[in-house]
């Protein structure tokens, strides 16, 4: 006689209100099976589990959700930070924007793709300062202007020079927005 395991019932994800957590993880390390005790996944006891993840903690699906996204969003979400003009365009180009507005002298636009969640590049430009901020992709754009003034006011000696990619020329800029470049003017006494 053989001791084969019981096969388990074969349950709809709603079945599985327990899980095992690594807590600071984006990610839970798998589903409790209701019938057994075992990982869903992996098919491992709390022994195997806490072998391969030593804190990890048998917990309620739905609070290790709720700690699995509060982890996410503290590791994604950054305040703002000062880019120059060839990031923001590339960030303008490289996906269609959402919410492209001007809102209080700030023009911003959210990237479409979520880095977690809601959460999103954000791009802004005052005068002629760039900003990035990653948020909520439902930031209001009043807010994001608020936020920008409020940073640039606090950081007016920025300078855009910090950034690590190179200024443009000014035949590049004017070929960029569509003008004819201008020769600078001849030193006196050069004959070209």
């Amino acid at each position: 006689m053989t001791n084969a395991p019981t096969p388990r019932r074969k349950l709809p994800l709603e079945a599985f209100t327990e899980c095992r957590y690594v807590p600071g993880e984006t990610s839970i390390v798998d589903l409790i099976h209701p019938d057994d005790g075992l990982t869903l996944h992996a098919h491992e006891n709390a022994a195997q589990i806490h072998a391969r993840y030593p804190s990890a903690q048998r917990l309620a699906f739905e609070d290790a959700w709720k700690l699995a996204d509060a982890a996410g969003t503290a590791r994604y979400r950054q305040d703002i930070t000062e880019v120059n003009e060839a990031q923001f365009n590339d960030a303008l180009n490289v996906l269609p924007p959402v919410g492209w507005t001007t809102r209080n002298g700030v023009e911003s636009f959210r990237i479409s793709e979520r880095l977690w969640g809601n959460l999103t590049d954000i791009y802004a430009r005052l005068g002629n300062r760039y900003f990035k901020l990653v948020d909520d992709i439902r930031l209001p754009a009043a807010t994001i202007a608020e936020r920008v003034a409020v940073y640039a006011a606090a950081n007016a000696g920025s300078d855009n020079d910090a950034c690590d990619a190179p200024r443009r020329d000014p035949e590049t800029d004017a070929r960029l927005h569509g003008r004819a470049a201008t020769q600078p003017a001849p030193k006196p006494g050069n004959d070209s």
